[in-house]
């Protein structure tokens, strides 16, 4: 054997046997990480102040969610959790006054709803709501046309530690992005809740608190500034194109039928955490669905609904414009139509229920 080809030799086993020593390393390492990253997503925080941390985007409201939830002392009865359509149209102050007029005095309504689909913030909520206000009877939570397949942008930041770990992890595109923020969410939540007012935050109940009643149905502004008007009326080749555009948006089932919990991992899955919960704590469970101007498609996958409480379609609304401000939501003429609907199928009892 020449020189150079011993010397190959003594390369290629001093290379092989030094990436076995390096092995074990790099395993101890990422082990080392691994450990470190769950010990600090242990770390305890004020929940008040994970609450806030969305302040100055469009879903600030989860602070007055939280406030209502966890610091007014002021029971619910009746709650409503669900999307932007949920969160427009139905005026809680209103229902409530409904509800009082027909014999249920004293009955408190919140409507909970925030921005965005995702039944996983809807579950975030009820959870809180739930282990805080044991008084709940009746909860309506919203359901639409077309099952999403991911979940909230707000669960990251707001769900519980816990919540975030054991989150469905197929199909979940968020799973990996979620529980990688977990770490520095929790680490920045801790310093945070040693010194509130340092970073902007309250420890105790916000001087900015909207109250007990606050309608989810009013004109509103945004952290930006922009306002988002629940009193206009939209002209009507507008929002007909908006919603064409929105309804022919949909997309299919892509894998087979036996596969369906694995496709809408996220939305079954919470939807059952929800019903398990409504079940333990004795509260009626109802879905309920606000069209898209137009839309005439039924509840996405409704039977799987009807397995947990009753599925409501206020479809009489869709085919008049002047009912909402934009493609997807009312307007307050709308929510004035909606609301003595909804009372009336609340108070008749459940067989006559749609």
């Amino acid at each position: 054997m020449s020189s150079k080809d011993l010397n190959e030799a003594e390369a290629t086993v001093e290379a092989t046997f030094g990436a076995r020593r390096a092995s074990p390393l790099i395993v101890l390492l990422l082990a080392a990480a691994a450990a470190l990253c769950a010990l600090v997503s242990l770390l305890p925080h004020n929940a008040y102040v994970r609450f806030q941390q969305l302040r100055d985007t469009i879903q600030f409201h989860a602070q007055w969610v939280y406030e209502r939830i966890e610091l007014d002392p002021t029971p619910i009865d009746m709650a409503v959790v669900g999307n932007s359509r949920l969160e427009a149209g139905v005026s809680a102050p209103e229902l409530q006054a409904l509800l009082r007029a027909q014999g249920q005095g004293g009955l408190h309504v919140a409507n909970l709803s925030m921005p965005q689909e995702g039944r996983n913030i809807h579950y975030v909520i009820v959870k809180r709501l739930l282990e805080k206000h044991p008084e709940v009877k009746t909860l309506i939570v919203s359901v639409v046309e077309q099952q999403p397949r991911t979940g909230h942008p707000a669960f990251r930041y707001l769900a519980d530690a816990d919540d975030v770990a054991l989150a469905p992890m197929f199909v979940n595109m968020d799973y990996a992005g979620d529980l990688a923020t977990l770490p520095y969410r929790q680490m920045s939540l801790w310093a945070q809740s040693r010194a509130p007012e340092a970073f902007g935050d309250t420890a105790t109940l916000s001087k900015a608190y909207e109250g007990t009643d606050r309608d989810t149905t009013l004109t509103f502004t945004l952290p930006d500034g922009r306002v988002v008007d629940r009193d206009r009326i939209v002209p009507l080749p507008k929002i007909a194109a908006d919603a064409e555009a929105v309804i022919n948006s949909g997309h299919g089932q892509l894998l087979p039928a036996s596969m369906i919990d694995t496709e809408y991992a996220i939305e079954r899955t919470y939807t059952r955490r929800i019903a398990a919960l409504a079940k333990a704590h004795g509260v009626r469970l109802i879905f309920l669905r606000l069209p898209v101007y137009s839309d005439t498609r039924p509840v996405a996958d409704e039977p799987f609904y009807r397995q947990f409480g009753q599925v409501w379609t206020a479809d009489f609304l869709s085919s008049d414009y002047t009912l909402y401000s934009d493609y997807g939501h009312l307007n307050r003429r709308g929510v004035k139509m909606l609301t003595p609907w909804l009372a009336e199928q609340l108070a008749k009892p459940p067989e006559a229920q749609p």
